[in-house]
């Protein structure tokens, strides 16, 4: 085999392995914020990225109600980044699917509310009317539990209240919801909030807490520790002879710390496989290099011994594996984009919702992180370029330069 088809040969190599790593941190990365953005927007959706509750209780606490007519309610609204402040009651109850029964976490809203969230997940009738005279008897439920208790769209269904004594309510199924999110859609159901009220003894405007939904679903922890510090001073700061009912800040990751922790575990798989790749490609980018300037010694030494310097010298190869660097990542775009964006618009790889808490493979790029991947690429492949490179210095003409 010719010298010259074995540098081409590693050439063709090195730019694979480039575009194959850019390829695969391309999707490493994709999926992983994909995972972050889809469930910690279903997650907000659910509870509101922040809200204020009791001291020392749950956020669905039944028994100490909270008055949301703070003193600092306006200038809570007026904090740029703050979507929506809704107040919210909880009740546990019993749904009875004629003969199987589940336990249920019964939210009541009212007409007021944002419901965006529920809207775009409704699969079969409508979102509830609580905007009537009386409690509305509307009650939206999820695909999970509909297909537990046998239940349809239009169906009545019973539920039972237990404390000093059962009281039970009949509702009307207006709709059905999917979230495909394990653990919360198979026990949350939407009513009206006066039904909630009555059963939990709170007065008219008394609520459970009261959820304050960010601007655009923001996930950013940084965003909403900014907003939640805001609060935390009105709250801190609010005048002492006010008739405030005490309550704190929370943010949705302190609610379901299982969930952010095993999201926060991908930000690790992801920083191994970075590593990886770039080893992987940098290994071979290298290997390239050196066969390709064992094959030019001679012409190396030629040029020194004509006066050319080492880092002149050192340019001419540096722009060759540039160009072959470049190619590679080329390639590695070309061919992950397209299928980043199949995934993420036709989804035709599907997950276990009940391991994976969606039931596709999420993709999540920005133009900026996109650039950003370049960009760390280009900079960590231009600093390993400089290791092979360093063999040219040590080149001396008189023992390299040869006659053919």
């Amino acid at each position: 085999m010719r010298s010259g088809s074995v540098s081409l040969i590693s050439e063709r190599i090195a730019m694979v392995s480039i575009a194959i790593s850019v390829a695969v941190v391309l999707a490493a990365i994709s999926i992983s914020e994909g995972f972050k953005h889809d469930i910690c927007s279903r997650m907000a959706g659910f509870t509101g990225q922040l809200l204020l509750v009791v001291p020392g209780e749950q956020y669905t606490n039944e028994n100490y109600p909270i008055d949301p007519r703070f003193s600092f309610s306006d200038k809570m609204a007026a904090i740029p980044g703050i979507a929506s402040i809704d107040p919210v009651a909880y009740r546990t109850g019993v749904l009875d699917g004629g003969g199987v029964v589940q336990g249920i976490l019964f939210k009541g809203v009212d007409s007021t509310y944002s419901a965006s969230f529920f809207s775009n997940l409704v699969v079969e009738g409508r979102m509830p009317d609580f905007a009537t005279a009386k409690p509305s008897d509307d009650i939206l439920i999820s695909k999970r539990i509909a297909a537990m208790l046998s239940l349809n769209e239009g169906e009545k269904v019973t539920a039972y209240f237990v404390g000093e004594k059962v009281r039970l309510r009949r509702f009307q199924i207006c709709g059905i919801y999917d979230a495909s999110l394990e653990g919360i859609d198979e026990r949350l159901v939407l009513v009206d909030i006066r039904h909630i009220r009555n059963l939990n003894g709170f007065k008219p405007y008394e609520c459970s807490c009261v959820e304050i939904q960010l601007d655009n679903m923001k996930t950013d922890s940084r965003e909403q520790d900014a907003v939640m510090e805001e609060i935390h001073e009105l709250i801190k700061t609010s005048p002492m002879d006010a008739e405030d009912s005490s309550v704190i800040i929370r943010s949705v990751s302190e609610l379901f710390p299982s969930i952010f922790d095993w999201l926060a575990l991908m930000d690790l798989n992801v920083l191994v496989v970075l590593v990886l790749m770039f080893a992987v490609a940098g290994f071979n980018m290298i290997s390239g290099l050196l066969i390709i300037l064992f094959e030019r010694i001679s012409t190396i030494g030629l040029f020194k011994a004509l006066g050319m310097r080492s880092r002149s010298v050192c340019k001419v190869f540096l722009l060759h594996s540039g160009r072959i660097v470049l190619a590679g990542m080329a390639w590695g775009n070309a061919v992950m984009l397209p299928l980043l964006l199949v995934q993420k618009y036709l989804k035709p790889l599907t997950l276990n919702p009940s391991n994976y808490f969606v039931d596709h493979v999420p993709i999540h790029l920005t133009v900026g992180m996109w650039l950003l991947v370049n960009l760390l690429c280009i900079a960590v492949m231009a600093l390993i370029m400089l290791i092979p490179t360093a063999f040219i210095s040590k080149v001396s003409p008189d023992r390299t330069m040869r006659v053919n």
